[in-house]
């Protein structure tokens, strides 16, 4: 059983208000057609129609008013004809401190999404709730890019952009009087990919042209402050092994970020041009890796990693743009699930790529190759045998195994034949993975009758996620059900 430090109630309070997401909107998220409506627990599960898959959900409409992806046509409602999705890649999603005020809950969730428009050399991102802005346009100067790919953002407004057919990576600053982008400075870089911060200052870099990671410091240059200094600014480069090559996406784990639970300090890489996925520690050794081929894709065909997301649990997200799905692991890279959209097929993903992930509220922003999806971490679970078998561990303790691709408060009701509800347990909450869902007689809501499980044919489990969507969703299943003897 996960026994974890949860953030703060405002995370739970914030999923389930009205927002203007515009934030959304810097890439052009744009509701389109019915808004998805998540169901309640008391609705006793998914609804007809509802998604297959449940990794991720689609915000509720009160949050976001149905506001939950972009295409083509719903950029051009808000920049007309000064531009177009053009090769979409990197996404970074911020709470910047210049707009958060301490003593207020209700802005915690609103936060500005940057996404690189690669073949227009441009930036989108969201000045206001209500407005989008570009910055950049195709070049080699100050102001400009050519073929950008990864972004991040620090909340003291940091902006780092990696504009690979430059050679460099380009540092931005968030100027909040003007509520924009400014230009300040760039560092040498060879054929830079990807760009990710740790909570200490420092900016590591996927360097394609010399099969490594760049590591530079930045630690007091925030919204504000001065522009870089005039001398030459060297990364220097993470002790990775020789055999790296062809670096694409990676993120940094640091035991430092408030919204990330391990304490661990890694970094995590996608290399061999998205054939494989390693996690480092600080000293370079590897401690885990993983490859495409070796994962389910529910539509076959070769896998290709693309760019790497971290979530408050620690899970690692990856894109698969060729598969059309992104694959969840947990902070080892034991495979947890792929998802390739919530299952209705106008809802599938279109090659995704750059993926935000917003820790403290659990916000996923997703790029595709024309627009982007916007969700909150969910959770899922399957059985690992049907029918699931209860068993009796010890006097008064029952337990049954699940798959969870999250951590999840997991709920179960036994019932007889006729669908009458015998004994219900709240089990706790669990990790992700292969779990042993187990609880004692004090988890009952009240006494199982005499002889129930000899009665049982059926069991509703309801798996819901501890935080993100925790108060709108809830994923539920009736199984079948047996005692082992």
């Amino acid at each position: 059983m996960l026994r974890a430090r949860r953030p703060r109630a405002s995370r739970a309070r914030a999923a389930g208000r009205t927002a203007p997401i515009l934030a959304a909107l810097a890439v052009a998220l744009v509701a389109r057609g019915a808004p998805a409506q998540l169901p309640l627990a008391e609705a006793g599960g998914l609804p007809p129609g509802s998604p297959t898959f449940t990794t991720l959900v689609y915000p509720p409409f009160a949050h976001t008013l149905g506001i939950h992806r972009a295409r083509p046509e719903h950029l051009k409602l808000f920049l007309g004809d000064r531009t177009r999705f053009d090769d979409p890649q990197g996404l970074a999603a911020v709470k910047l401190a210049s707009d958060d005020d301490p003593d207020a809950s209700s802005d915690d969730y609103q936060l500005t999404l940057f996404g690189v428009n690669s073949g227009r050399g441009e930036i989108l991102y969201n000045s206001t709730m209500q407005t989008l802005a570009i910055y950049g346009r195709q070049g080699s100067g100050e102001g400009h890019l050519d073929s950008p790919h990864g972004i991040a953002a620090m909340p003291d407004g940091r902006v780092y952009v990696a504009d690979t057919g430059n050679r460099r990576v380009v540092r931005l600053r968030w100027d909040p009087v003007a509520r924009g982008l400014t230009w300040a400075g760039e560092w040498p870089a060879g054929a830079p990919f990807d760009v990710a911060g740790d909570a200490r200052g420092q900016l590591y870099v996927s360097d394609r042209s010399t099969d490594g990671v760049l590591r530079f410091a930045d630690s007091t240059a925030g919204a504000g402050t001065s522009l870089l200094a005039s001398s030459p600014v060297v990364g220097a480069r993470w002790p990775l092994p020789a055999d790296v090559r062809a670096p694409r996406g990676l993120a940094v784990a640091d035991s430092l970020d408030p919204w990330y639970r391990p304490r661990i300090y890694r970094l995590y890489l996608v290399d061999l041009d998205g054939g494989r996925l390693r996690a480092c520690g600080a000293d370079g050794a590897v401690l885990a890796e993983t490859v495409p081929d070796s994962l389910p894709r529910p539509r076959g065909g070769a896998g290709r990693f693309d760019y790497v997301a971290l979530d408050y649990f620690g899970n690692v997200y990856v894109s698969d743009p060729t598969a059309n799905v992104l694959y969840k692991f947990d902070a080892d890279l034991h495979w947890l699930t792929t998802f390739p959209g919530p299952g209705r097929a106008e809802d599938a993903f279109e090659e995704p790529r750059g993926i935000a992930l917003w820790k403290r509220f659990g916000q996923v922003f997703v790029a595709e190759r024309e627009g982007a999806q916007y969700f909150f971490v969910g959770t899922d679970f399957r059985p690992l045998q049907e029918p699931v078998e209860v068993r009796r561990e010890a006097p008064g303790t029952w337990a049954f195994d699940l798959w969870l691709t999250e951590a999840a408060q997991i709920t179960t009701a036994f019932e007889d034949a006729a669908g009458d509800t015998l004994a219900v347990a709240e089990a706790g909450v669990f990790g992700t993975g292969r779990q042993a869902i187990s609880w004692g007689e004090s988890a009952w809501r009240a006494a199982p009758p005499e002889g129930w499980e000899a009665r049982a044919g059926k069991v509703t489990i309801e798996a819901r996620p501890t935080y993100s969507s925790k108060k709108k969703f809830s994923r539920i299943r009736t199984l079948r059900v047996a005692f082992a003897p």
